[in-house]
């Protein structure tokens, strides 16, 4: 079976917890918090328990939570050479959270390079995902 990239990396993207699952029909993610469906219910799916139903039809999408997010983060931090820069990140990181992070991050015109260090990052580990559960990758 082929599953998009931006399909996979979706799951990574929402700082709360939620459950992503790919919908073969419809070729599509479909987000639930709280066990309801976020959004419109699909083809009278609308909670978790239609898609134990229908298992067959679903895929559920990896998730790295907020502690993948922070380890993230943190692995960016390596590249940073300036100490006082890096200290002031890893307090954004460890104590206010992404949002705070990124306001660092925007301050210092280092955001553009935040966000295409997170997608490899988040890209690598959907590919090697894909290839765990056999799945084709399509980009």
């Amino acid at each position: 079976m082929k599953i998009r990239l931006d399909d996979v990396m979706q799951s990574f993207s929402f700082p709360f917890e939620a459950a992503y699952y790919y919908y073969i029909p419809l070729e599509t993610v479909l987000m639930f918090v709280g066990g309801m469906i976020y959004g419109k219910a699909v083809n009278g799916i609308s909670s978790e328990e239609d898609v134990r139903k229908h298992a067959d039809n679903f895929i559920k999408l990896p998730q790295i939570g907020e502690e993948g997010r922070r380890k993230v983060m943190k692995g960016f931090l390596e590249a940073v050479p300036n100490s006082d820069l890096k200290k002031r990140m890893i307090s954004a990181v460890d104590v206010e959270g992404a949002a705070e992070f990124e306001n660092v991050l925007r301050e210092e015109r280092l955001l553009i390079a935040w966000y295409n260090y997170r997608d490899e990052v988040y890209s690598e580990f959907a590919k090697r995902w894909c290839e765990a559960n056999g799945l084709d990758l399509i980009r």
